[in-house]
């Protein structure tokens, strides 16, 4: 018998973007979908309904502008209450692409690891390519995306504001694979989101460091390297399964 997974995702504001595109996709490889909906002005929560495993959860007021630690960590405990053995992290924005289907049961229905670390590629003003140079650079870098529940480890993330971490610090020491699986970030594949994420990520430098970082000037740079998205072969350790 496979593992049971619980997805956990929080939401705001999805309801014209991805979000019914990633609950869809999202919904054969978890036995349920937890999502925490950040006091959202729109039908976010309707669409997070329209799905049979989507449990959804309504904050009492907006966390993510104030800290999205403690979002985190509620989303987290909610995730729990479902009895997993494993929680993938997923925004709203993003998809694991289609081979997940394959391979993720298999990474998962392991005794060796307890954390699967995956490459982000962020989409830039399109849904076919992807950005792929030197101060953009999510892609060359493994995040974790899911974690195996142990008993009796401690669920605390450090105390940021913004990018904290999708899991509890002390999952971060645990023995990881670093999977050649991919996940879709569509965040930036629409151009008129720029300035106004540029602005966000602006204002959150300065509060937190007193200057901005390169990676936030870097958004509205006029040069930047685009790469398409390509398909890629399922992994090696599944040729001759039948499964592609």
């Amino acid at each position: 018998m496979l593992p049971r997974v619980v997805a956990m995702m929080p939401v705001r504001n999805e309801e014209n973007r991805y979000l019914a595109q990633v609950l869809s996709r999202l919904a054969p490889l978890v036995d349920v979908i937890v999502a925490y909906d950040d006091r959202s002005s729109d039908a976010t929560v309707e669409v997070c309904r329209a799905s049979s495993k989507v449990d959804v959860h309504l904050g009492a007021s907006p966390l993510l502008p104030v800290d999205e630690a403690v979002l985190r960590e509620k989303l987290w405990r909610l995730a729990l209450l479902h009895e997993p053995e494993w929680i993938l992290a997923l925004d709203a924005d993003e998809e694991l692409e289609e081979r997940a289907v394959g391979e993720l049961p298999r990474l998962m229905d392991q005794s060796d690891y307890d954390v699967i670390a995956c490459r982000i590629f962020d989409f830039w003003k399109s849904e076919t390519h992807v950005r792929v140079d030197g101060p953009w650079n999510p892609w060359n870098r493994f995040s974790p995306i899911a974690v195996r529940v142990v008993a009796g480890m401690p669920a605390t993330w450090p105390s940021r504001r913004i990018h904290c971490g999708r899991f509890p610090q002390a999952y971060l020491d645990r023995s990881t694979f670093y999977s050649h699986l991919r996940v879709r970030h569509y965040g930036w594949a629409r151009q008129d989101d720029h300035l106004r994420k540029y602005l966000f990520y602006r204002e959150r430098d300065l509060a937190l460091a007193g200057e901005v970082r390169q990676h936030t000037e870097s958004i509205l740079s006029a040069r930047v390297a685009l790469e398409p998205w390509l398909d890629a072969k399922p992994a090696p350790w599944l040729a001759g399964s039948g499964e592609g």
